[in-house]
């Protein structure tokens, strides 16, 4: 087995039988790296720590273990970055989709809507990791006057709303339930990430 920790190779010496030992074995020998994987490739595939399957793999079964180390604050910065990369492309394509919708053009603006709401399935996830790197309760997380919670329910009462207005071919009411309702949510937590950052500083 060939075993890469922070992309460097480590003879580390281990006796146990699965990977979730083996995963184990490496954090306690690497204390001074960080506290989580925040990647693991198992056989040239990427694989999730978390995952009961994953970590039943005996070790005999592992050819080659990439994995990577970090402290909740690297996890926490990356996960930030990374959901702000991605609300600069889905704040104009809510627009767009929107726009599309008030033109008629309903074939072009479904293509939109249906990768907005695979980015909004993608994002609450992202935002479900940070509000735990973060250490902070959800219902603690205040926007707007109200806590994450409140606007994780709110946003899925849109979302019923937009999948309901999309059925009946509703465009009007689609069209604005995406830029009154949804661009503004995200638009707020584009403006707000930055700060969960400075609050850990």
């Amino acid at each position: 087995m060939k075993l890469f920790v922070n992309g460097e190779e480590n003879a580390l010496s281990f006796e146990g039988k699965t990977l979730g030992e083996l995963l184990d074995h490496i954090l306690a020998k690497e204390p001074a790296q960080g506290n989580f994987f925040s990647k693991i490739r198992l056989n040239d595939e990427e694989v999730s720590s978390d995952s009961p399957e994953i970590r039943q793999t005996p070790v005999f079964q592992i050819e080659t273990l990439e994995t990577e180390i970090a402290s909740l604050r690297e996890i926490l910065e990356k996960n930030v970055a990374n959901a702000r990369d991605y609300l600069k492309r889905l704040l104009p394509g809510i627009q767009k989709a929107a726009d599309l919708f008030r033109s008629g053009s309903e074939q072009e603006a479904n293509k939109f809507f249906l990768n907005i709401i695979d980015g909004m399935g993608w994002f609450a996830e992202v935002m479900e990791t940070i509000a735990k790197v973060n250490d902070l309760q959800t219902e603690a997380v205040v926007l707007d006057g109200k806590n994450f919670q409140a606007r994780q329910e709110k946003l899925m009462e849109w979302t019923e709303q937009m999948i309901e207005a999309n059925k009946n071919n509703d465009w009007v009411l689609l069209a604005d339930l995406l830029e009154y309702e949804i661009l503004p949510y995200y638009s707020e937590w584009d403006a707000c990430l930055p700060e969960i950052l400075s609050d850990k500083s």
